[in-house]
């Protein structure tokens, strides 16, 4: 994601991406992933901290959620966080013949909002924020058709 994206992530959700500063920390590496989810990150980023606020969760405390990673994999967007100090769960992940485990929030509600959003990444050009489509080929991705031509002809040169 480009700086002025992954700046405005930070500058709006201080909180949530606490860690971006932090060494160590897969945060201070920014956004792994292309400005086509800019929104979507935006809106799960304000979803988030707007459920965390319905639960009555101190900003300035351990307890408000912190944003651990966030990147494509296999194509989809992949938010991992973590809210509080409880142990948060490993969850079987099954995308064809694949399995990995990933961390989810134990709370219900922001969890139903990442997996929302990353299931919605499937449908969005991870490149220009357009309608998309996933793409399975050597390397999974989501685009449109016009993006997709510019990254075939891209790869002819």
């Amino acid at each position: 994601m480009n700086e002025a994206n992954t700046k405005k992530l930070y500058t709006d959700f201080p909180r949530l991406y606490r860690d971006a500063a932090k060494e160590r920390s897969t945060m201070q590496f920014g956004f792994g992933c292309h400005d086509g989810w800019f929104d979507l990150l935006y809106q799960l980023s304000a979803d988030i901290e707007s459920e965390a606020r319905n639960l009555i969760l101190a900003p300035d405390s351990d307890s408000w959620p912190r944003a651990l990673q966030v990147k494509e994999k296999m194509g989809t967007l992949r938010f991992y966080c973590e809210v509080g100090k409880t142990k948060d769960e490993l969850v079987p992940e099954v995308v064809g013949e694949l399995i990995s485990f990933r961390p989810l929030p134990s709370n219900s509600a922001i969890r139903v909002l990442i997996k929302k959003a990353e299931s919605k990444s499937a449908t969005i050009c991870e490149v220009c924020g357009c309608l998309g489509t996933l793409k399975m080929e050597a390397w999974w991705r989501v685009t449109c058709d016009k993006c997709e031509q510019e990254i075939q002809q891209k790869g002819k040169q």
